[in-house]
């Protein structure tokens, strides 16, 4: 079942609600649920606060390799994949993949007791997904085992926490000061109050 929920304003690539999808599918029985980012960059990493092992999935021959290194995402990475490793693409996914995996050999891994790779596989073919999934399943089984799974859960909800604090803050904030906002934005628009000003004023201001 493939679900698109929009992100709207949201940074991390996910939808702002993406944390209480995940708890009513876990509810309903589902013991995997996959999150897929709309395109993940140096905003949209929030995906890593609420998932368990995270997967950096690649293509060959598109840029992606440099991308993914500048956008840093990459040291989030639980694993790497290159997709399409078939036909005339299969010797520039074993390219990348050779220089994901030097890549990775110099980062400090996201997850305590745990070493990222990277990998190739194809979907088209169904070649090297089975490997994709076993390394998931021996990712759980370690880190269950370690501890650093529950640990990762625990985190998870504190960040969760602090991330529905922010949206209520502001909300609230927002609907309390909606005439001013507007004010504020008007004369900041025009240039006759500095942007910094105007935030304080409107932080400190009494009704």
């Amino acid at each position: 079942m493939h679900r698109p929920s929009p992100s709207g304003v949201s940074l991390g690539g996910v939808a702002a609600r993406t944390r209480e999808a995940l708890l009513l599918c876990e509810a309903a029985g589902y013991d995997v649920v996959l999150v897929e980012t709309v395109g993940v960059g140096q905003s949209e990493t929030a995906v890593r606060t609420m998932t368990d092992f995270f997967l950096l999935l690649q293509i060959a021959g598109a840029g992606d390799e440099l991308q993914g290194i500048k956008k840093g995402v990459i040291e989030l990475a639980d694993a790497i994949v290159v997709n399409k490793a078939d036909g005339e693409n299969l010797l520039r996914a074993e390219q990348a993949k050779m220089e994901y995996t030097k890549v990775l050999h110099f980062l400090h891994p996201f997850t305590p007791g745990w070493k990222p790779q990277a990998m190739t596989c194809s979907a088209l073919n169904s070649e090297g997904v089975d490997a994709v999934w076993q390394l998931i399943e021996q990712f759980r089984d370690e880190l269950t085992t370690s501890g650093v799974f529950d640990q990762r859960r625990r985190e998870q909800n504190v960040d969760w926490f602090k991330s529905l604090l922010q949206y209520a803050v502001m909300d609230r904030f927002t609907a309390e000061n909606h005439t001013a906002i507007n004010d504020y934005e008007a004369a900041v628009g025009e240039g006759s109050v500095p942007v910094s000003v105007a935030l304080d004023a409107l932080l400190n201001r009494e009704d």
